[in-house]
This record gives C-alpha cells, sequence and structure tokens, in this order.
C-alpha cells in the first residue's frame, strides 16, 4: 500500500497493524505476570516517568503534561507497530527503522537525518546500557541523559517474570539479534516536545537474557545505531490523536507498562 504523504488522517487510517493473534502468547503470559509499577505516575503532570513501551525505554522529564507523555506514548507505539506490520524488526532492521521515522514524520515528529553507523566501545569489551548513555551524551541534556540511566536502571531492578521485563524481551530481542529504541521526552521552555531518538540494532554472537546489562566482548557483538532531536508538530498530531487511540485499542495498556525511578 502506498504511503499517503501530507494527509495524516490518511496515513493512519490506510497503515495495517499486527493482529492481536500475533500477540496472543505475549498477552496471555502478562496476563499472569505481575505488574511491577509501583506509583501510577506515568502519565501525571509534571512529575517525572518511565515506561517500557513495546521495544522502547521511553523517560518523561518533570516538565510534560499528561496529555504530553500520552501523545509521546501513543504516537511512537503507533509507529511501532505499523513497522511491525510492514517489515520484520529483527531480520530487516534499516527497512522497519524506515517506516519507523516516516510514519512518526507523518503523524506530526519532524523528521531530521536518522543515519545508522556501526557504533564501537573502543575497548575489548561493550555493555549496551552505556553504549547508549555514551550516545546520548552528545546531544541529550545533563537531565535527559540522567533520567534514561534512571530508567534503564529501574528496568534492570525488576524481575524476569515482571510485565515490564517481559513485554521489554519479547519486543527489543529476538535470540541473537535486538532492534530497540532509547529515548528522553522534555518539553522545552516555547513548549515544544521534543525527544532524543536513540534507535539500535544488534547482531549477536549468542542469545542472552538482559542483553542490555550484558559485558559483550566487542568482537562477538555488531551494534548499529542513529540518534537525533525530534521536535512533536502539536498541531498535525491534534487532528489524528484520538484516530490513533481508537487504532491502538487495548494494546496501548497491553503493550506499555510504568517503569519504577525510585523515591
Amino acid at each position: 500500500m502506498a504511503t499517503v504523504i501530507g494527509n495524516p488522517e490518511a496515513l493512519v487510517k490506510s497503515l495495517a497493524l499486527p493482529s492481536d493473534e500475533s500477540f496472543a502468547e505475549l498477552f496471555e503470559r502478562l496476563d499472569s505476570a505481575p505488574n511491577a509499577a509501583g506509583k501510577k505516575i506515568l502519565l501525571a503532570d509534571n512529575q517525572p516517568s518511565a515506561q517500557v513501551n513495546a521495544g522502547s525505554l521511553t523517560s518523561f522529564t518533570q516538565r510534560l503534561s499528561g496529555e504530553n507523555k500520552a501523545d509521546v506514548q501513543n504516537s511512537t507505539l503507533f509507529a511501532q507497530l505499523a513497522s511491525d506490520a510492514a517489515y520484520n524488526r529483527y531480520t530487516d532492521p534499516m527497512a522497519w527503522y524506515k517506516k519507523y521515522v516516516e510514519v512518526l514524520g507523518g503523524i506530526g515528529w519532524n523528521q531530521p537525518a536518522f543515519a545508522f553507523d556501526t557504533y564501537s566501545s573502543g575497548g575489548t569489551t561493550v555493555r549496551l546500557d552505556e553504549a547508549v548513555l555514551g550516545i546520548l551524551a552528545a546531544i541529550a541534556t545533563a537531565d535527559e541523559i540522567a533520567i534514561v540511566k534512571a530508567t534503564m536502571s529501574g528496568l534492570q531492578a525488576l524481575g524476569d517474570d515482571t510485565k515490564q521485563m517481559l513485554i521489554w524481551d519479547s519486543r527489543a530481542s529476538n535470540g541473537n539479534n535486538g532492534t530497540f529504541q532509547i529515548f528522553p521526552v522534555d518539553r522545552l521552555s516555547n513548549g515544544d516536545v521534543v525527544m532524543v531518538l536513540d534507535g539500535m540494532q544488534f547482531n549477536a554472537s549468542r542469545s542472552v537474557t538482559r542483553f542490555l546489562w550484558w559485558s559483550w566482548e566487542s568482537n562477538s557483538i555488531r551494534i548499529q545505531r542513529a540518534a537525533n532531536k525530534f521536535v512533536l508538530n502539536e498541531s498535525i498530531y491534534a487532528k489524528v490523536r484520538q484516530q490513533i487511540i481508537e487504532r491502538l485499542g487495548d494494546r496501548a495498556k497491553r503493550l506499555v507498562a510504568d517503569i519504577p525511578l525510585g523515591d
């Protein structure tokens, strides 16, 4: 199906999403999994919070309203699902990312250059959580980097059987391959909602659990990354806000879970 350019309502209507049947096994596991969210502040106004959102980890600063957070949550989940319906995120990750950025652009996020290159740790080992912080350091503020670090630490502290970890493990990696996004979101003094999107893809020599915190030998993993700032055009997104909510249905709840940031 051809992409609808310049008409966000028609674009959202035209895009295929995965069927609920494709999530049946995951949803069955999630239904019996404990939710380690703690305080329910994910979409609260003016409070820092974080979430696992399918294959993304999203960190929100205290400057965002609840509606700002909901817009980021729903738009990025919609872009993930539309990309999942078009391409396999593990076997064809670059096509997947091209679609992901294209959908984000079509529903109101600006489309900066998002070119991938190969990441090198410069040492004999690499940890993906440390790589994320190093990549973001070039374009994110100190506050944004701090909340991303807290988000990853908050997820790491949760058990393998929690809703948060089950969502992350099922949507961010598949055996030896992974495709995931980690990004802080802030609201600037001029009112713009900005996310510093770090998109990553890896191919490893072995499959491990908790891949984000595993110490990989540098020659055992190939990491592709791209990072840039995206700004939300709220007047465009307002045209499709309700339409996206309706198309997501209960997947906006079932594939999203709060990550505790601690007291």
